[in-house]
C-alpha cells in the first residue's frame, strides 16, 4: 500500500473512532467551552508563536539549513492533528475542548503556514518562492472531526443506554487503531525513518519533547486543571504532520522539506502514548475527587 493509501485508510478509521467518541459527549460539554477562553488563547499562542520559535532555535543549534530547515518550520507551523482528540479521549483529557481547539487551530494555521513557510523559504533557500493558502486541507480535517462527532452525539441523544454500553469497547478500538497505525507507519517508512534520524533525529526528538512538556507545564503554571493541561499537551505535540509532508512533496517538490515531518509523524505517537500512560492515572484521580 502506498503512503497516500495508508493516510486515506487512517482518515477513514479516525472518522469511525470520532463517531464513537461523540457517543460520550453531550451538548452541555461544549457549553462549558465559554470558561476555556484563557486556555484557548494560551494553546494557540503556544502552537502558533512559541513552537515555531523553538523549531527556529533547533535549526540554529543543529545547523540545519536549506530545505531541511524549511521542513522544521513547516512542521512547527502545522496545526494539531485529529489524533490529538483521540489521545485526549483515551487518557482523560477534555475532549470537547480538544475538538473545539482543533477546529480553531486548523483554520488559523491555514493562514499561518503560508506566511511562516514563505519566510522560511526566503531565509533558508531564497528565490522568492511563496506557499499557497491551503483552506481545502483545513476543511478536510474539520470534516473528519466534526461530522462524525455530531453523528455520535445524535446517536447518544436518541439511545443513551447503547452509548454507555459501547463506550469502553470504543476506547479499546481507539487504542488499538493508534498502535496498529503507528506500527504500520514505522514498517512502511522504515528506510525513510532510518535516513531521517541520521540527519534530523536529535532535533526532532527534542522538538517533540518540547511540544509535550511546554504544552503541559506552561498550562499548569497558568493554573489550569490537569485535564485541560493534558489536552493542550496533546494538541501541541500531535501535529498534522501529513500536511507538512504534503507541502514538501506536492507543493515544493522537495523530499528534504518533508523529511522532518515524516520522522516526527512516528515519534509523536510514541511520545504521546508514553506521556499519556504516565500522566493519565493522576489526572483521573484528580478528576474523580
Amino acid at each position: 500500500m502506498s503512503t497516500l493509501g495508508l493516510v486515506q485508510l487512517l482518515y477513514a478509521a479516525l472518522a469511525v473512532v470520532m463517531a464513537g467518541l461523540g457517543l460520550s459527549l453531550r451538548v452541555t460539554d461544549f457549553a462549558r467551552l465559554r470558561s476555556h477562553a484563557a486556555a484557548t488563547g494560551l494553546a494557540l499562542v503556544l502552537q502558533m508563536v512559541v513552537l515555531p520559535l523553538v523549531a527556529l532555535g533547533l535549526t540554529v543549534i543543529f545547523r540545519l539549513d536549506g530545505y531541511l530547515a524549511v521542513g522544521m518550520i513547516l512542521l512547527a507551523a502545522t496545526p494539531g492533528s485529529i489524533t490529538a482528540n483521540l489521545y485526549s479521549h483515551l487518557f482523560g483529557g477534555d475532549v470537547a475542548f480538544n475538538i473545539a481547539l482543533t477546529g480553531a487551530n486548523t483554520f488559523l494555521c491555514a493562514l499561518a503556514i503560508p506566511f511562516l513557510g514563505s519566510l522560511a523559504l526566503a531565509h533558508y533557500v531564497g528565490g522568492g518562492q511563496m506557499l499557497p493558502i491551503l483552506f481545502d486541507k483545513a476543511i478536510q480535517t474539520i470534516s473528519v472531526v466534526v461530522v462524525p462527532v455530531l453523528l455520535g452525539m445524535a446517536i447518544a441523544a436518541k439511545a443513551p443506554r447503547f452509548a454507555a454500553r459501547v463506550d469502553k469497547p470504543v476506547k479499546i478500538l481507539s487504542g488499538t487503531l493508534v498502535i496498529v497505525f503507528s506500527i504500520a507507519g514505522i514498517v512502511k517508512e522504515w528506510d525513510t525513518l532510518v535516513t531521517g534520524f541520521a540527519r534530523v533525529g536529535s532535533a526532532i526528538l527534542i522538538f517533540n519533547a518540547a511540544c509535550l512538556f511546554l504544552g503541559f507545564f506552561v498550562a499548569r503554571w497558568a493554573g489550569l486543571n490537569r485535564r485541560v493541561c493534558m489536552t493542550i499537551a496533546f494538541q501541541s505535540s500531535i501535529h498534522n504532520a501529513i500536511q507538512a509532508i504534503y507541502i514538501g512533496i506536492a507543493v515544493l517538490n522537495e523530499p528534504l522539506a518533508a523529511l522532518p515531518a515524516a520522522v516526527y509523524s512516528i515519534t509523536m505517537n510514541i511520545g504521546a502514548l508514553g506521556f499519556g500512560m504516565v500522566t493519565a492515572p493522576r489526572t483521573r484521580r484528580e478528576g474523580a475527587s
